[in-house]
């Protein structure tokens, strides 16, 4: 699989944000986005994903397998996009571990807490497994372990990170190196950062 962007520009008004771009993100790749604040790094992302529409230009997204040959849009194709950022917003009334079990049923896929604590475990929150801990009580650096493994929860093919790194101290930068480690063993991410250590996971940088 592989992502294209082509002539891909958005601007609200008559202010341009960004573009137009065009590039090419193959499987296994990791792509950093980089840039000032307002630069457009954010609104690039929910382009990509299909958040938002593009003002000009296309993001599709070409499968292999049954699908070869076969552009989709994201917005088409939801269910294969890991989403993580600042303003992703969970239920903070429930348990790490009962988001999971939510969000599976979300996504189609069967609820299964042994599934939501490996997650857990996978971002270094074992010990919340079985927690009675509402979301909204934990730090926020383990919130953001959360969204990550909410964003993994159902193996994406393209995922989307928007300053993976904020907020987490070392050893959760370790982890956002692992959960993009895995990511390209089984598709693409794409990084918006300035933080050195989320853009030195990435093969390139685009900067706008």
């Amino acid at each position: 699989m592989r992502l294209v962007a082509e002539g891909l520009s958005r601007s609200f008004g008559r202010r341009k944000i960004f573009g137009p771009l065009s590039f090419e993100v193959p499987a296994g790749a990791v792509l950093g986005v980089a840039g000032s604040n307002g630069s457009g790094k954010t609104t690039l992302l929910k382009t990509l994903s299909g958040l938002i529409r593009p003002s000009g230009g296309c993001a599709k997204i070409f499968f292999d397998g049954e699908e070869v040959g076969a552009g989709h849009e994201p917005r088409d194709v939801p269910w294969c996009i890991g989403w993580v950022a600042p303003d992703l917003a969970l239920y903070g009334e429930l348990t790490a571990e009962e988001n999971l079990v939510f969000f599976q049923s979300v996504h189609g896929l069967p609820a299964s807490p042994g599934r939501a604590r490996a997650l857990l475990e996978g971002v270094g929150l074992s010990e919340h497994s079985h927690s009675k801990k509402s979301l909204s009580s934990l730090s926020t650096g383990q919130r953001q372990r959360v969204k990550l493994a909410y964003a993994t929860l159902h193996d994406p093919a393209v995922l989307f990170l928007d300053e993976p790194s904020s907020n987490l101290d070392a050893d959760g930068v370790e982890v956002v190196a692992r959960v993009v480690a895995a990511q390209r063993g089984r598709g693409i991410a794409i990084i918006a950062s300035n933080d050195p250590r989320d853009l030195g996971l990435a093969d390139e940088t685009l900067s706008l």
